[in-house]
């Protein structure tokens, strides 16, 4: 499915939930949508100018966070990150500093923590209580052209799986950022 479609399928999937998002990244490296100016702005090393535009993004997203908390939603995001960090992975750093602190959970997991995992060996999706998940497509460019909408309960349960099986390893955003 198209990218705006891809959002759609997100709003809807987001208005039936009712106690828990899961979220999957797994890229190592990652172009922004071409409007993006904080990694922009990152690329050109303005790591001030960087920070205040991934502030500007991440208030924007204010709402979202809004509703999780009036909801009671279990909201996580998983983090793969292979050593050393790629410059894409720094940038992230910055923003989820800024998420954490509106009340982001993320949870980052090394990959040498799972015997002989990579970055290539999952891949990024969004997982909507137990109903539905979103799977994301990077086509050939590396910038997410849209994705697949699954609600087969066996790929859902694999999804599942997936994810808590990393939570069991996963560091804290703060316990990774200690460690670095």
């Amino acid at each position: 499915m198209s990218l705006d479609e891809f959002g759609r399928r997100f709003s809807q999937a987001w208005s039936r939930m009712e106690w828990r998002f899961l979220k999957l990244e797994c890229r190592q490296t990652y172009q922004e949508l071409e409007t993006n100016r904080s990694q922009e702005a990152y690329s050109r090393g303005d790591v001030a100018q960087a920070e205040e535009l991934l502030l500007n993004e991440a208030e924007a997203d204010r709402p979202l966070y809004d509703d999780i908390k009036s909801r009671g939603i279990e909201y996580a995001r998983l983090r793969l990150v292979e050593e050393p960090l790629t410059p894409y992975l720094n940038y992230e750093l910055l923003a989820y500093r800024i998420r954490a602190k509106m009340g982001e959970v993320i949870e980052i997991v090394r990959c040498d923590a799972v015997r002989g995992l990579t970055g290539d060996d999952y891949f990024d999706f969004l997982l909507f209580d137990r109903h539905t998940a979103l799977i994301h497509d990077y086509g050939d460019t590396g910038l997410q052209s849209g994705g697949w909408v699954t609600e087969d309960p066996a790929v859902l349960a694999s999804l599942e799986r997936t994810a808590t099986g990393l939570r069991r390893v996963a560091l804290t955003l703060g316990q990774f950022l200690a460690a670095k």
